[in-house]
């Protein structure tokens, strides 16, 4: 007899930040389950504290970046720096999140004549050494060719080079980390978020911050609770640390024999068999 499908779908995962501080105050013994009556409030706004706290810190860490928005910006003519972060006077609004750590790439969009849609000119990413050697740093054009960015605060600095003359789009690649909590009654998805997180942060989150709970609730620290927060923060990494792209000349050897065959290359030496150590 064939199996009808329930009538009421399952709902889908809503979890707040209420829930992971609740679940870190059960799991250092602070708290017990069933015992809503005996939380104290003062204990959940300090947990609450305590994970925006871990927030901030994951925030910085390329480790806990789990996907790269690629944003679109408009840039404005003969301005330099084009700045970016939270605050009402920056050029490019982060909607409230902190500045961006880091810009991983960009791309300064052109109107293709030939079909419809845009073309990305790929930027160069510089570094301060690179921008304090520019002689001419007030230049313009109407392709910029490079960016450095200063991590300035509260807003970053975006130094395009040749500075841009006229209002063309850019595409900056930023990373997308976990958002900071307003509430504790916010969904786990940031502010107006989801009440998910991607696979593992969860259960991260919640292990890591009952770590951090421990020297100030004047608890000892249970134990397993390192081990399965240090393997929630592993799984995590596992994701997210990726392994870099890497080219070498000829399956790693210097140079490539003129039959195109590969050469014999002793490392222990620093040359190839025959010829004089290095």
């Amino acid at each position: 007899m064939p199996i009808s499908p329930p009538v009421n779908p399952p709902k889908p995962l809503s979890y707040k930040v209420f829930d992971i501080v609740n679940d870190a105050f059960i799991e250092i013994g602070a708290w017990a389950p069933g015992e809503e009556a005996n939380r104290s409030p003062d204990e959940a706004q300090w947990g609450f504290r305590k994970l925006n706290y871990l927030v901030d810190i994951w925030q910085a860490r390329q480790f806990y970046v789990y996907s790269y928005a690629f944003d679109v910006y408009t840039l404005v003519a003969n301005l330099s720096p084009h700045t970016i972060g939270p605050s009402p006077v920056a050029t490019f609004s982060t909607n409230g999140q902190p500045r961006p750590t880091r810009i991983e790439s960009a791309a300064l969009l052109l109107q293709n004549d030939t079909t419809s849609g845009l073309v990305d000119l790929p930027m160069n990413i510089r570094d301060r050494q690179w921008w304090a050697a520019q002689q001419v740093k007030n230049i313009l054009t109407n392709v910029p060719t490079d960016l450095y960015y200063d991590p300035t605060s509260p807003d970053g600095s975006l130094y395009f080079w040749p500075v841009p003359n006229v209002a063309q789009q850019v595409r900056l690649q930023l990373w997308q980390t976990v958002s900071q909590f307003v509430s504790i009654q916010d969904p786990i998805g940031g502010p107006g978020g989801p009440g998910t997180l991607p696979p593992a942060y969860r259960a991260a989150l919640m292990l890591t911050l009952a770590e951090m709970l421990i020297p100030g609730s004047n608890r000892s620290m249970p134990e397993g609770l390192p081990g399965m927060a240090l393997q929630a923060r592993a799984a995590v990494f596992g994701n997210n640390a990726k392994s870099p792209r890497m080219a070498t000349q000829d399956a790693g050897m210097p140079s490539a024999k003129p039959s195109g065959q590969k050469q014999d290359f002793n490392w222990a030496i620093g040359n190839y068999p025959g010829a004089r150590p290095q």
